[in-house]
């Protein structure tokens, strides 16, 4: 799907300007027509023609917070969709300001509010849209807006925390290498042609860590391209959804991390199901949209397999017992949700509940690994060490 900007006129004699998405020109055309305008020129946009070459620029997740809490705020005061959209035009810059500009002339040509979102698909969430249909239904967008304000913030702090459990280990994990690397390439072969100089036999320590040496000063480049086609390889096997299901299953299975992401993914499934539900959203919806929202493949199909439980018939609690992948406390909160008519909060509850332990989970996840990196950093340095002194203590005590 290409971009276009485009310049149509309404049924009032007004020129309107914008950027969509279409297959052709001819889509756009007829797309613009059923709103009632008449396009009169159009063009793709050198994103649309150089997407192979350079991806489509993305809005940041702050600029999209700014614009909802700017939604929320106009809409509380009582302006109009309309004009709170072209207030924020001034105020944005780059793609987002060419989406809400395109928003508001489909808006101002009649489209509703969220289908009007619904065409950036990758830039408006599905929770977002269906939070956005949900308050337009009930005529309270600006609450729906409101709304959407926590929960990107929410959002963000929970991607903070995932992003920091990954920088760490990183980091230690490049120390690691580039000392190996210094101590194999730089160190060790200093180190050979004095050794070639002795008329004794060499330790087979200090013999195997040379070998090591040579071959990965010769041969770096071939060292190279293998861990690139590992990675390339290992990407896009990932691609897949076979891949990506057996990657988030291997995540799972890790000691330690494993457990971090789970919590991660339940805490991000009861926060997202509490605030969908509670907007009046049908179970069978919020379940599709929670699929897509927990972010591992494992938990993405038994959220499935639980959905066609219940729309055969099965209750929601049963439904969750089946699936021994989630912990018994979600499901008993799902059991006293179901039996009480609030699941809404009794998942809330439970987001809150793992938001007070991820952090604690993180702490003791980085002490863990932090040992662990310290223990093979001994290991390396040790085996290093020997390997060079074995040989210089033959020498003085020949």
């Amino acid at each position: 799907m290409k971009e276009f900007r485009y310049q149509a006129l309404t049924a009032a004699g007004q020129t309107v300007k914008g950027v969509r998405q279409a297959e052709s020109p001819d889509q756009l055309a007829s797309e613009l027509l059923t709103q009632g305008l008449v396009m009169l020129k159009s063009r793709a946009t050198p994103a649309s023609w150089l997407a192979f070459l350079s991806p489509q620029p993305k809005v940041k997740h702050r600029d999209l917070a700014d614009f909802t809490q700017h939604m929320a705020t106009c809409l509380s005061a009582g302006i109009p969709a309309v004009t709170a959209l072209q207030d924020f035009e001034g105020q944005s810059s780059g793609r987002l300001d060419e989406i809400v500009a395109d928003v508001r002339s489909d808006v101002s040509s009649g489209t509703g509010l969220d289908e009007a979102f619904a065409r950036y698909p990758d830039v408006f969430s599905h929770v977002y849209l269906a939070m956005l249909a949900a308050g337009q239904r009930s005529g309270n967008l600006d609450e729906a807006f409101e709304e959407m304000v926590d929960y990107l913030e929410w959002n963000d702090g929970l991607r903070s925390q995932t992003t920091q459990a990954m920088i760490y280990p990183a980091i230690l994990v490049g120390g690691i290498v580039g000392l190996f690397l210094l101590l194999m390439l730089f160190v060790i072969p200093r180190f050979e042609d004095i050794f070639a100089s002795v008329n004794f036999e060499l330790p087979q320590l200090t013999v195997s860590v040379l070998a090591m040496g040579r071959f990965m000063g010769h041969w770096w480049w071939l060292i190279g391209l293998a861990i690139a086609l590992v990675s390339v390889g290992w990407r896009l096997f990932t691609a897949t959804g076979k891949g990506a299901y057996q990657r988030d299953r291997w995540l799972l299975s890790m000691p330690v991390m494993g457990g971090f992401v789970m919590k991660i993914a339940l805490s991000r499934f009861g926060k997202t199901f509490s605030l969908i539900f509670a907007s009046g959203v049908d179970l069978l919806r919020t379940l599709e949209l929670m699929e897509g929202v927990v972010g591992n493949r494992v938990l993405a199909a038994s959220l499935s397999n639980i959905r066609t439980r219940v729309a055969a018939g099965e209750s929601l609690t049963e439904s969750f017992r089946r699936e021994t992948i989630f912990p018994p406390l979600i499901q008993r909160l799902i059991a006293v949700g179901e039996s009480t008519g609030s699941l809404d909060r009794s998942l809330i509850q439970a987001s809150r509940h793992l938001d007070r332990e991820i952090p604690r989970d993180l702490k003791r996840a980085f002490s863990i690994f932090e040992a662990l990196i310290i223990a093979l950093l001994g290991v390396l340095v040790c085996l290093a060490a020997l390997s060079l002194l074995m040989p210089i203590m033959q020498i003085r005590a020949g």
